[in-house]
């Protein structure tokens, strides 16, 4: 089995391409997958926050960060574990109902492989409201929709492969 690039698991994962290979692959490039992408982006705003701070007292600093990391851990971290999870558990839960021999680390991978526009598009969004402090209301629902969308538009390649 060939190994896929990260850049190119991105670029597949937004097509909605090559799933059926990404998923075959172990769970713990998944994870790792998801790591990456996730870290690249706190970098990215770390940088923003950082930025806001040269010309700040220390009060407004600490004030600043906390609410950044508050936000961040509990909206941003917590919003794509918790949907990851919830996703491959029903995925797997269906294939055992409909008695379907697919691993639960394929739709772990899955799941994670399917959330990648939606967490792009959440940190667009979280770098937007951070630096021009606009709010987009119901943004944790539309990203529920994307993912179970190309969740749904995966499962039955993931399924057929069986």
């Amino acid at each position: 089995m060939k190994r896929i690039n990260f850049f190119k698991k991105i670029f597949y994962s937004i097509m909605n391409k090559k799933y059926k290979e990404m998923v075959e692959e172990k769970s713990g490039l998944a994870i790792l997958y998801l790591a990456i992408f996730e870290l690249t982006f706190t970098v990215v705003l770390s940088f923003i926050v950082a930025k806001n701070f040269f010309n700040a007292s220390f009060m407004d600093i600490y004030e600043y960060a906390n609410t950044f990391l508050v936000d961040f851990i509990d909206n941003s971290l917590s919003l794509t574990f918790n949907t990851i999870l919830v996703l491959s558990v029903i995925g797997y839960l269906y294939c055992l109902i409909t008695k379907s021999k697919v691993k639960y680390s394929k739709m772990f991978c899955l799941a994670t492989y399917a959330s990648t526009l939606s967490m792009i598009l959440k940190y667009v969004i979280l770098i937007v409201s951070y630096t021009n402090e606009i709010e987009i209301p119901f943004f944790n629902y539309i990203y529920a929709v994307i993912v179970v969308i190309y969740f749904i538009l995966n499962f039955k390649k993931v399924c057929k492969s069986e």
